[in-house]
C-alpha cells in the first residue's frame, strides 16, 4: 500500500533525519494534523481492555497495547513488535536498526555567572593548567557587575586575577561556567557527601 507524502510545519528538523512516519491514531500532532486535512485515521494498537473506533476518536491513543492491522505482527504487544518489525525491515532490505541520538550539538560552556565556573587556568609560560584538585570546587565570586551585556564573571578582576598552580606565575582564570547537564549530573554526590 502506498504512503502519502506531507510536508509539515510541526516536524522538528533537528529530530533523527528530519523526516517521521506519521501514525495520526498515535500521536497527537499527527492526529490533529490528520483531523485538519481529512487524512485517514488508522489505528494500529488496541488498549487492552477496551476497542478503539477511529470514527469515534477525539484524540491520539499514545499508550501501549496490541498491535492490529498490522498484518503478521497483529496480536503482538506494541514494544516487543518493535524488535521483530526492524528484523523483517533489515531481512527484506528495507530498512535497519540505527542510534539516535538526541544530544547532538551540546556545548559545555555557557557566558553566564550561574553554573560551575569551569577549573582552568591560562598561564602564559604554562599554557592551560587544571586548577588542583584540593581547589576545588570553585566558588563564584560576589563582585560581579550584572549589565546585560557581556559575560559577568569577566567583570570580577579577583576571581579572574590568579596564580598559576604549576609555576606561581600570575595567571587568568576562566570565565565561562559550564552547561547545565555537567552540573546536574553530580548533584546527587554532592548532597551524598553532606
Amino acid at each position: 500500500e502506498k504512503v502519502p507524502i506531507y510536508i509539515g510545519n510541526f516536524i522538528i528538523y533537528e529530530y533523527g533525519a528530519g523526516a517521521v512516519m506519521a501514525v495520526p491514531a498515535h500521536d497527537q500532532r499527527d492526529f490533529e494534523f490528520a483531523k485538519e486535512y481529512n487524512i485517514t485515521i488508522r489505528v494500529v494498537i488496541q488498549p487492552p481492555d477496551y476497542e478503539l473506533n477511529e470514527d469515534k476518536m477525539t484524540r491520539a491513543y499514545m499508550a501501549d497495547g496490541i498491535l492490529v492491522n498490522s498484518e503478521e505482527f497483529d496480536g503482538m504487544d506494541n514494544r516487543t513488535a518493535i524488535n521483530a518489525i526492524t528484523k523483517k525491515l533489515e531481512k527484506i532490505g528495507m530498512g535497519k536498526a540505527t542510534v539516535n541520538y538526541k544530544l547532538r550539538d551540546w556545548l559545555i560552556s555557557r557566558q553566564r555567572y550561574w553554573g560551575c565556573p569551569i577549573p582552568i587556568i591560562y598561564c602564559d609560560d604554562c599554557g592551560v593548567v587544571p586548577v588542583p584538585y584540593e581547589n576545588l570546587p570553585l566558588e563564584l565570586p560576589k563582585d560581579v557587575k550584572f549589565t546585560g551585556k557581556g559575560n559577568p564573571l569577566e567583570t570580577s578582576e579577583s576571581f579572574i586575577n590568579c596564580q598559576c598552580p604549576k609555576c606561581g606565575k600570575p595567571g587568568r582564570r576562566e570565565t565561562d561556567t559550564m552547561d547545565t547537564f555537567v552540573d546536574s549530573s553530580r548533584y546527587f554526590l554532592e548532597i551524598c557527601s553532606s
